[in-house]
């Protein structure tokens, strides 16, 4: 399976994207206020700029991530020899698939982790104020990408990680698409089905965010 352009793999998982920058938005917009009381406004707003510019550019980095490991010397050569119709040239070539599908989340997950620590140290070291929220929901956002884009949507690093594995498993890249794209519909129903409940019992805010992301995996199917 051919890795496609950034910008392409970009616009698939804009949804995502637009998701946790909203969720970070709404958190800097009214946590910030509520942790840290009697500040500017001018000072609130700054801090949700800084945050979600610097989770565009983590973002960024969850691409460039797929980017290198796609164009990496190893996945090219299983690009190349999957030219051939041999089990061996197959099995490589969904491997270089899986490395290049994982590497984003990866990415996003160890940005996270960054964070996190980095939060902890600042408040070992006796920072507080917005600088810590700041760092605090970067680290965030960037678990909530990474978790969002391992859905098994059919153009996500979650789909494209469950197609390379059934591909590997099997050799068959036909019946990995098939396979891939009944999970992500799976997925994406139970989403939907657990929001509208959600949104039912009375979480109106969770359930929302919870059907939107089961629309959004079903959709791409």
């Amino acid at each position: 399976m051919r890795r496609r352009s950034t910008f392409a793999q970009f616009a698939d998982e804009s949804g995502v994207l637009l998701i946790v920058a909203i969720l970070v938005a709404g958190l800097a917009a009214v946590r910030l206020p509520a942790a840290h009381p009697g500040r500017s406004t001018g000072e609130y707003l700054l801090a949700a700029l800084i945050t979600v510019t610097v989770f565009g550019l983590c973002a960024a980095a969850h691409e460039l991530a797929h980017v290198a490991s796609a164009s990496s010397p190893s996945s090219s050569s299983a690009s190349a020899s999957s030219a051939g119709a041999s089990s061996v040239g197959a099995s490589s070539a969904a491997s270089a698939e899986l490395m290049a599908a994982a590497a984003g989340p990866l990415a996003s997950l160890a940005l996270g982790g960054l964070c996190g620590v980095v939060t902890a140290a600042l408040i070992l070291a006796g920072a507080g104020g917005l600088v810590v929220s700041v760092v605090a929901y970067v680290g965030l956002a960037n678990l909530v990408l990474a978790a969002g884009t391992l859905l098994p949507g059919a153009s996500s690093d979650g789909g494209r990680l469950l197609r390379a594995w059934i591909w590997r498993t099997t050799g068959d890249p036909r019946r990995a698409t098939r396979g891939a794209a009944r999970a992500g519909r799976a997925v994406g129903f139970v989403l939907l089905l657990g929001g509208v409940v959600t949104l039912v019992a009375g979480a109106a805010v969770a359930g929302i965010w919870l059907a939107l992301t089961g629309w959004f995996v079903a959709a791409q199917l």
